[in-house]
């Protein structure tokens, strides 16, 4: 009968090493090896297209180690970024019913999107100063005032003294 590990010193420490290192190299190659990464993963599938910040709020990692967890998941295409208005939404690849939920989510997103709403509001009240347009929308008034401007350089509104005004 052959002899255990245990007759040869130090070898059953390289078997363990060696299998650790396959192990964390099958990890890398699948992409979703780290915890984090598949929390990361379903989190998308539940809710596509959400942005960083909601993502690492809601499943309690740190800035960094979500930013590094995503952009790992996105070199290995994974995940899928699209950067509108300013903000960075997330998708998990998939086919069939997962791209058509993407697209869906991605209507969703751009009907929710904050600047739309404030146009829409600047619309619906008329000549309106940032501070009514916050308060139409419960938000504050330098993030109205922000996404007024905004609007402002696309020539979606026009500014006359302190009222704002759909063009």
């Amino acid at each position: 009968m052959g002899k255990s590990l245990e007759a040869y010193p130090g070898s059953a420490t390289a078997v363990a090493a060696f299998v650790s290192l396959f192990a964390l190299g099958y990890a890398r190659a699948s992409g979703l090896g780290h915890p984090t990464r598949a929390r990361i993963y379903k989190h998308l599938l539940v809710l596509p297209g959400d942005h960083f910040r909601s993502i690492i709020r809601s499943l309690s990692i740190g800035v960094g180690e979500g930013r590094h967890h995503l952009n790992v998941m996105l070199r290995e295409g994974l995940v899928r970024e699209d950067k509108t208005n300013g903000r960075c939404r997330y998708y998990a690849e998939g086919r069939g019913p997962a791209m058509e939920r993407n697209e869906l989510f991605a209507k969703h997103w751009g009907y929710r999107d904050l600047r739309l709403r404030v146009l829409f509001a600047v619309r619906n009240l008329g000549d309106a100063r940032p501070s009514a347009v916050a308060k139409s929308l419960g938000i504050s008034r330098q993030l109205a005032a922000y996404h007024l401007r905004n609007l402002e350089e696309l020539g979606l509104v026009t500014r006359v003294g302190r009222n704002y005004r759909a063009s």
